[in-house]
């Protein structure tokens, strides 16, 4: 308790609900099994797409109907603007870029 009374306080630091509505676009990929999440995260960041603003991981599948070397992994990926709200057309041009320098860079395959 003496560490908690002594500690400074901190101020109160926040974000402001978004005003416009996020897009998302799933990506299900047959990827090498070396290949780690956080690869693709990273990646996914460099890219630089417009208005992308988080990856998350929705699923990953091993087993039947998957060779031994490879695994299926789904993410899906956040487009927002703070601006205005994104038309499908926008987002569907910016996905599919990352996509295809997705699926180049890692020789996936869409699943």
């Amino acid at each position: 308790m003496t560490a908690l009374l002594e500690s400074s306080e901190r101020p109160n630091l926040y974000t402001p609900l978004p005003r416009y509505p996020s897009v998302t676009r799933d990506i299900t990929l047959l990827i090498d099994r070396e290949v780690s999440f956080a690869e693709l995260v990273q990646f996914i960041a460099k890219q630089g797409a417009h208005n992308c603003t988080g990856v998350k991981l929705v699923g990953v599948y091993e087993g039947q109907n998957i060779p031994s070397d490879k695994r299926s992994i789904t993410l899906r990926v956040e487009y927002r603007s703070d601006e205005r709200t994104l038309r499908d057309d926008e987002v569907e041009a910016q996905h599919r870029l990352l996509l295809d320098a997705t699926l180049a860079r890692f020789h996936a395959t869409l699943h």
